[in-house]
């Protein structure tokens, strides 16, 4: 926050005057060196800027002059404000997400569970099923919705062993569908995946999609073949 107060306060020129400016010594060279600093930070943001009002604070504050917000406000004003945007940038994120899985369940050959995971078979295997208490060998690719890539064992070179107990719930309901040899698609809402944070490259409200093929079960059952 107080950083964010700094940018306000430190960004004195308009657009339009800097650029008439040239550099012509260290201390123009240092001003707009923080201002390009300060500009860049806020505009990574991506915030919803009314730039003349921005700068009139800016002059304000440095002439002296009576600001239109007084001081116990503004912080609160800010907070606010953050607070608004965030909201409306995690409503659009949701709705992305389930408009995705609105449209994939009509696709032929799309299946849903109960608990709202859909899936494809891309070939099914003929072994046993796995189950939670299974040790598992798979190959998979993880992404985002959108399509990005965000993790693949294919691309590392080598499976993962896993237990279903220790993954997101989205895996829980859908790899024990399968049996030893499969290759299956989910597409795991956020609900069922990793909620309503960022985790890594992961935005939140992520629907994530996986292709995992299941390539052995070491299971305490002993006919598991």
């Amino acid at each position: 926050m107080k950083y964010i107060l700094g940018i306000f306060f430190c960004l004195a020129l308009s657009s339009k005057s800097v650029q008439a400016q040239k550099l012509s010594n260290s201390t123009d060279s240092l001003s707009y060196a923080l201002g390009q600093d300060l500009a860049s930070y806020l505009k990574k943001m991506e915030l919803p800027l009314n730039k003349t009002l921005l700068m009139q604070a800016v002059s304000d504050v440095l002439d002296g002059k009576e600001t239109l917000l007084k001081d116990e406000e503004r912080e609160g004003v800010i907070r606010a404000g953050l607070m608004k945007i965030q909201e409306e940038k995690n409503a659009g994120l949701k709705k992305a997400s389930q408009d995705f899985l609105d449209q994939n369940k009509k696709k032929p050959g799309v299946k849903v569970t109960p608990e709202g995971v859909q899936y494809e078979v891309i070939k099914e295997g003929e072994g046993l099923k796995a189950t939670l208490e299974d040790t598992l060998t798979v190959h998979y690719v993880g992404k985002i919705y959108t399509g990005e890539q965000f993790d693949s064992s294919y691309d590392r070179g080598e499976p993962l062993e896993l237990n279903l107990k220790s993954m997101i719930e989205g895996w829980k309901i859908g790899i024990p569908l399968m049996n030893k040899g499969s290759k299956y698609r989910f597409f795991i809402p956020h609900s069922l995946g990793y909620g309503e944070r960022a985790s890594g490259p992961i935005p939140a409200y992520s629907t994530l999609i996986f292709e995992v093929e299941l390539l052995d079960i070491k299971s305490p059952n002993e006919n598991a073949i």
